[in-house]
């Protein structure tokens, strides 16, 4: 583990598709509706209400995305030696160790192939954001999933009353103020915002779609006390334990052989093995050719 992978963040590595296709979904949409914003009645309160959402929405997306949810065990271990000192171990739990990151990690800490980092608590690599979701910013993942889809639900309202008004009562969109006169050249500009508030209430609609769904199934998750990485796993796990049932302790539930199995399972193997601590021995499983496009269980790398 070096300084670079512990302050890794979605801004500090290679921007990914998934994370472009965001700024371009987002940035264009939001830039459109503060514009039409001006040809309602009532701006003023719109323009109001779509900015308060749009800085909820700013802020909690930065603050996730440049977050760093890197073990905090890792951290200690890594500042220590940095002082040229020896960690002292004793008074710690030591739950399990990752040969990539060369240090102990906490119970449920796992390693993220995409941001080469064990991440404290994983629930989930998040390519839109380009960083892991764990504990130390699951709650800013959720405000930051609430508060976007509560304002791309506002620019949905706001693009669908447009059109409405454009097609049934076309005098209330006349250009007759200050405001609307800065934006808006011509009367028949308002024909080009027309398709416009079309294309970006389509756009809208889409995220709207996508963030209901993530949201109601982190909810789902939150009541059932476990995590994406869980709920993944539960189909695999079910493959090799029939009887298995999925719970906040699912993983204590399994007997040690049968963890042993699904880690073989899943191809553990070279600096990839999993390191089970008992008793301050390390047991290593046997190693076996990893397939890159895999998904490694137990404190392993992740796809």
């Amino acid at each position: 583990m070096n300084i670079i992978s512990i302050k890794k963040n979605g801004c500090t590595q290679q921007p990914t598709l998934h994370q472009l296709i965001t700024y371009i979904l987002y940035f264009p949409n939001l830039l459109i509706c503060f514009l039409l914003i001006s040809l309602l009645d009532y701006f003023a309160i719109h323009f109001s209400i779509l900015g308060i959402l749009t800085l909820i929405s700013l802020f909690s997306s930065a603050k996730t995305t440049l977050s760093h949810p890197t073990d905090k065990f890792i951290i200690k271990q890594f500042q220590t030696h940095l002082q040229g000192q020896n960690f002292d171990h004793a008074g710690y739990k030591l739950e399990s160790f990752c040969e990539i990151c060369d240090a102990y990690v906490q119970e449920h800490t796992k390693h993220c192939r995409n941001c080469n980092r064990c991440c404290q608590g994983f629930d989930h690599h998040c390519k839109w954001i380009n960083n892991c979701v764990g504990n130390l910013n699951y709650n800013l993942f959720i405000l930051m999933i609430t508060s976007t889809l509560l304002l791309f639900m506002y620019t949905m309202l706001i693009y669908i009353y447009i059109i409405v008004l454009y097609q049934t009562n076309y005098e209330t969109l006349n250009i007759d103020n200050e405001l609307q006169k800065f934006h808006f050249t011509s009367e028949n500009d308002l024909n080009v915002k027309y398709v416009l508030s079309i294309i970006m209430l389509g756009d809208s609609a889409f995220i709207v779609i996508l963030l209901l769904q993530l949201l109601i199934f982190h909810i789902y998750l939150i009541i059932k006390g476990i995590t994406t990485y869980d709920f993944l796993i539960k189909n695999e796990y079910k493959k090799i334990l029939p009887q298995f049932q999925i719970g906040p302790q699912m993983f204590q539930s399994a007997s040690k052989n049968n963890l042993k199995a699904s880690n073989e399972i899943y191809g553990l193997a070279n600096k990839n093995t999993t390191v089970d601590i008992n008793l301050n021995q390390h047991k290593t499983v046997p190693d076996k050719p990893t397939n890159q496009d895999e998904t490694i269980i137990d404190n392993q790398i992740l796809t």
